[in-house]
């Protein structure tokens, strides 16, 4: 699953879960967690187990394999990059459904956790990328289909192996239909299991 997602699934949860959920993949690359000092390590593991249980369901999962194959063939290697973000794209289409809190309400509250949590003990570098992040709105962008565009396009040049990201939106224009049935089959899945999830 994408940002948003991890956002929305860390509803009723505490600062420190909520931004090692949503960062986790990040924080490996800007703050090792090996590196971290003790205390504020221990504060972020919970979130960041919590992040790995939701992906490892989410991969796992035979409809999100269903909306895998969707993808076309020259693009079907990232397929799962391509999923996990398209599916903030329907979350964000199918919000009410799954929260009784306004999106933009929950969006600009997470930034604001992270931002906190964050001046605590994480580096510049993560500082510096939560700021980032809400000055370019990213969780709320991933719900139109221009912001899918340049969020695989961003993503496109963090290695020449995922080059080919570039213009992955157009996969979910042709299979619009059946990627909003293949979540709105799996996320209520998701959303219950992650209920059971400890941490």
């Amino acid at each position: 699953m994408n940002l948003l997602a991890h956002l929305h699934l860390s509803e009723g949860r505490s600062p420190d879960i909520l931004t090692a959920n949503v960062l986790a993949d990040y924080l490996g690359r800007y703050d090792s967690v090996d590196l971290l000092p003790e205390k504020v390590a221990e504060r972020l593991m919970p979130g960041i187990l919590l992040h790995r249980q939701i992906d490892s369901f989410t991969d796992q999962h035979a409809v999100v394999a269903k909306a895998r194959d969707l993808v076309s063939p020259e693009r079907r290697r990232l397929a799962g990059i391509i999923v996990d973000i398209a599916f903030d794209y329907y979350l964000t289409r199918h919000w009410e459904k799954f929260s009784s809190e306004d999106k933009d309400t929950t969006i600009s509250r997470g930034y604001a956790t992270m931002a906190m949590v964050a001046s605590t003990g994480l580096s510049r570098k993560t500082q510096g990328l939560i700021s980032k992040m809400r000055a370019h709105n990213w969780l709320s962008a991933y719900g139109t289909l221009e912001g899918q565009a340049l969020t695989y396009q961003r993503v496109s040049r963090v290695t020449p192996a995922v080059a080919n990201l570039r213009g992955a939106e157009e996969e979910i224009v042709k299979k619009d239909r059946e990627f909003d049935q293949y979540f709105l089959e799996f996320y209520p899945e998701l959303k219950d299991n992650i209920l059971s999830f400890t941490v």
